[in-house]
Order: C-alpha cells, then structure tokens, then sequence
C-alpha cells in the first residue's frame, strides 16, 4: 500500500512536472538574457578600445563613431529585450496549453471513472436479481405456482439490462462524433412515438401521457436524443411519483421539449447542481436525479447546439425537465426512414 506522500505526489505529477519545467525555463530564459547582455557590453568596450587606438581620426569622425557604437548596441540591447520577452511567453503559453490539456486529462478521467461506478451500479441490481431467480430455480425452492410470474420479473430485468446497454452504446456513438457533425433532420413527434412504444414494449418504463407533440423537425444526432429522452424519462419515472407527461411547443426558434412529473421535486435554487457531474452525493439534498442521466442528457444537448434545465415550486411539488434543440432548416438534408435506432 502507498504513502498518503506517495499517492498524493502520484496524483499531482503532471502539475510537479510542469511546475519544474515552468521554474527551469524561467531560469534559462533569466541566465541566456544575462549572459548575451554581458557579451554585447564586452564588444561595445572592445569597439570603443578600438575606435582609442585607431590613428589619423579628427574629433570629429571620433564623437561620430562613438555615437553609432552607442546606437548600434542599444538596438541590439532593445532586439535581445524583445525576443527574451517574445521567448518568455511563447514557453509560458505553451506550457500553459499543456496545463490546460493535463487538467482536461485528469476531467476525462474522473468523468469516466464516475460513468463507470454509475454503469457498474445500474447493471448490478437486475443481475443480481436473475441470478437469485435462477439460482433458486436451479434448486427448484420456487412453487410452481409462482415461477411464471417469477420468471416474468426476471424477463423485466433482463430488458432493464438491453435497455442500460443500448443507451449506453447510443452515448458512446454519439459522443464519438464531433459536436454538428453528422447532424440529421429529425421528425420529432415519429422518434418520439417509436421511443415510448420501444419502452412500453420492454416495460423499462412507466406510462407516459403525451400532451402534444406536433409536426417538428429538429436538427440534431439521433443517438444523442435517444440518450436524453431515455434519462429523462428514466429519471421522472424514478423521481416523479408513476406520473409522467410531455408536451412540446416552438418557442423563439428553438424546439422546446418538456417533461413534467409529480413527485419529489426540489430546492429551485438547487436546479443546476442537478447537472452537476462532480457534486454528486454532495449531501445538500439534492436527491431528484442522483446519477449521471441528467449530466449526460444536457451534455449531449449542448452538443447539438440546445441545452437542458429544469425547474421545480419546491420538494414534493414535482419537476419540470425541459429540453431545447434547435429547429432544422428547411434546406437541411432529408430525415432518414428508420425511427428510434436500438442496439
């Protein structure tokens, strides 16, 4: 086992590292600047030991050439003050990129360290729920009485397993395009339909009253929608008390989705902590929303050029989710035929 020295030194070594590197280079610039400037005043002294010694000059043709000495060498002082300044900062600026690009790193890092942990969670409950299900009628403890209505619960949870697995492939796909890039023109109210009729066949969610929806085209990447509609709906389901609606409006040139429950709600103040990938489990309270869906769902939202936020009265006064996407052009390139993609 490491010493706390040891591991918080492991933790921090690419800041030590450029923190040497800032620290040595300073030190060089400092030496190479003094150095030269040193070897500039040694050739000034040897021109004017020179221009001493040199026969058959007038006072005249002397003072001149002590002049252009002189300004011969401040130029060559206001060149070297110029380029050890010009040198300074192009180091500074580039080891600050590589400071930035070890703090993203290190961001990368812990977020798929925490989508990990949330994934192992999420994957656990209904393994372990199929593994006792067959365990126990593997030695036959179930009556026979109960088993299909067992067996049914454990069907359940195998779709809950398609279902992590699915939204979790459609994230990688989507996220492993740039931001704009292959962005489609989505009809809305179809994707929509195809997506509550995918889960109500797989019964990985609750019953969801669609208010209105309307005939919308969006722009956007499908897989990333699928992402965000799938946890927010997740997320109102667990959090809004098995009573879920949505309704969608255009409104100042955006799409604008909303996802309603009436369940536990939240502080209004606390909203944007509930997007927060490094806050959670902070013990504030903030309880609607404890995983990373919500975090994922406006990632992927502002990525597509919208956003997500949510707004709720106070604890046990439900919430409100509300996506915003903009609109496709008309000139955009044709919706593809396929709906909700899976798998």
């Amino acid at each position: 086992m490491r010493s706390p020295i040891r591991l918080w030194l492991a933790e921090r070594a690419e800041l030590i590292a450029l923190g040497v590197t800032l620290v040595a280079t300073a030190s060089l610039v400092f030496w190479w600047t003094i150095l030269l400037r040193g070897e500039m005043r040694n050739n000034e002294s040897l021109e004017r030991a020179l221009l001493a010694h040199e026969q058959g000059l007038t006072v005249q043709q002397v003072a001149d050439r002590e002049v252009a000495i002189a300004a011969h060498h401040d130029r060559r002082n206001v060149m070297l003050v110029g380029e050890s300044t010009l040198l300074a900062l192009m180091l500074s600026g580039s080891l600050v990129v590589l400071f930035l690009l070890a703090q993203r790193r290190k961001q990368q890092r812990e977020d798929m360290e925490k989508l990990l942990q949330f994934t192992s969670h999420e994957f656990k409950t209904p393994v372990a729920g199929v593994k006792g299900l067959l365990q126990s009628l593997a030695l036959g403890s179930i009556p026979e009485a109960q088993r299909a209505e067992l067996i049914k619960l454990g069907q359940i949870e195998c779709d809950r397993l398609e279902h992590l697995a699915e939204t979790i492939l459609a994230y990688q796909r989507a996220m492993s395009r740039e931001p704009g890039a292959g962005a489609q023109r989505i009809d809305v109210a179809q994707f929509i339909g195809d997506l509550l009729a995918h889960r109500a066949s797989t019964s990985i969610g609750g019953e969801v009253e669609v208010a209105s929806i309307g005939a919308v085209h969006v722009l956007g990447d499908r897989d990333g929608l699928r992402v965000i509609l799938e946890n927010l709906l997740d997320n109102a389901n667990k959090y809004g008390g098995g009573s879920v609606r949505i309704a969608a409006e255009v409104r100042d040139g955006l799409w604008r989705l909303d996802i309603s429950d009436h369940g536990r709600g939240f502080e209004p103040a606390a909203a944007e902590k509930l997007f927060d990938l490094h806050n959670r489990g902070s013990g504030e309270g903030v309880t609607h929303g404890a995983g990373l869906g919500l975090a994922i769902a406006r990632q992927l939202a502002r990525r597509m050029g919208g956003n997500v936020i949510a707004h709720s009265a106070g604890p046990g006064q439900g919430a409100v989710f509300t996506v915003h996407l903009p609109l496709a052009p008309q000139s955009s390139l044709p919706m593809p035929a396929e709906g909700v993609r899976h798998g």
